[in-house]
């Protein structure tokens, strides 16, 4: 069984939801183009509130399982998705990325009263983060059924975000993998990594870990660097996967040089072992280096040991001492380099805490 924590623990934490794809133009600069509104200092644009649409019951229930779906080009042309002013809708994106939310609350509710599925998203999005209007997570999770129901990928992943977290609707994890399950149907990459972790977990759907694997591979190769990380940890355990530890040394490094930290670590002792690629034990250092100061803590340990050991490094007392008691303090422990501190001169003990002390902001 692999060590699946730090992967199943990110779906409950956080997670940032991705720009809603903007309609076609918007990438040109089309809205900047069209729109003649200076930008206004924060803070100027009033906010205000407006009561959001719900379905035709009242309810805020998850979008029947076709809503993820693509649609034909007559469900396209009956759930606005293909309203035809889409100088309106670049204008209503062009002014959020402007920060000019209130504007851009204003151009997207008049489309999502039209049924735009993107606007009422984008409606979504402002009420959840109370930009140019009061913030309110059921106004969002409102406006995110909205969006769902009319198929768009990125209000879905939404929704699945709000029943995971329990903000605006009461939470449960399998309408959150209901609606995820919509927008991996999209492709969306995001979704795609949430759903597999679903499948690897085994709770709110049934545990399948070669289906895990397969929507990680898909999201992996959008880009998704903790998609990335979930899928070089199959690999190197064989769960749901051959084992292969070249294919999974090639996703860490992946996810590694994308600027995960937790895959700099396993990337760095793949390196120093020669586990799946050339031993390089210099490369390692420089690995556990970064890691370590990105805050993670068992970089900051291995780190520490290189810089004791001189191996992959050139030895550096002081600096060993600083990152094991910064490991230290935030869990990682470890007798050997306990007894190395204890045995530095007094003087370079003491460099050693003042420097730990003062980090990050004095590294």
């Amino acid at each position: 069984m692999m060590k699946r924590t730090a992967v199943l623990a990110a779906l409950v934490a956080a997670m940032a939801l991705p720009m809603q794809a903007e309609p076609a133009g918007a990438a040109s600069g089309k809205a900047t183009a069209t729109t003649t509104e200076p930008a206004k200092p924060a803070g100027e644009e009033k906010s205000i509130g407006v009561a959001p649409v719900v379905g035709s019951t009242g309810t805020l229930g998850v979008p029947p399982p076709t809503a993820g779906l693509l649609p034909s080009a007559e469900d396209l042309i009956k759930s606005g998705r293909a309203l035809n002013d889409d100088s309106e809708g670049d204008l209503a994106f062009g002014a959020f990325q402007r920060g000019l939310y209130l504007t851009a609350f204003q151009i997207a509710m008049s489309r999502a009263q039209r049924g735009d599925a993107a606007s009422a998203t984008l409606v979504g999005r402002l009420y959840a983060e109370g930009l140019g209007v009061k913030q309110s997570d059921k106004a969002a999770a409102a406006w995110y059924q909205q969006g769902a129901l009319g198929g768009d990928p990125n209000a879905q992943l939404a929704l699945g975000l709000i029943y995971m977290d329990g903000k605006g609707l009461k939470k449960d994890r399998a309408k959150a993998a209901d609606a995820f399950e919509q927008a991996a149907e999209w492709n969306e990459p995001q979704a795609l990594y949430n759903l597999g972790l679903l499948y690897l977990e085994g709770n709110v759907r049934p545990r399948d870990p070669q289906k895990a694997a397969t929507l990680f591979s898909k999201s992996a190769g959008q880009g998704n660097v903790d998609a990335q990380f979930a899928l070089a940890q199959l690999y190197s355990e064989g769960e749901g996967v051959l084992l292969d530890d070249g294919i999974a040394t090639m996703w860490m490094a992946k996810a590694a040089k994308a600027g995960h930290a937790d895959a700099a670590v396993e990337y760095g002792i793949r390196l120093f072992n020669g586990i799946g690629t050339q031993k390089d034990i210099i490369a390692a250092a420089g690995w556990f280096q970064r890691a370590a100061e990105a805050g993670n803590a068992v970089g900051q340990n291995r780190y520490a040991r290189i810089l004791a050991s001189g191996m992959g490094a050139d030895p550096d007392p002081v600096a060993a001492a600083k990152w094991h008691l910064i490991a230290e303090k935030r869990g990682a422990k470890d007798e050997w380099l306990d007894e190395f501190v204890k045995k530095l001169p007094e003087s370079e003990r003491k460099a050693a805490e003042t420097a730990a002390e003062r980090w990050p902001s004095g590294h």
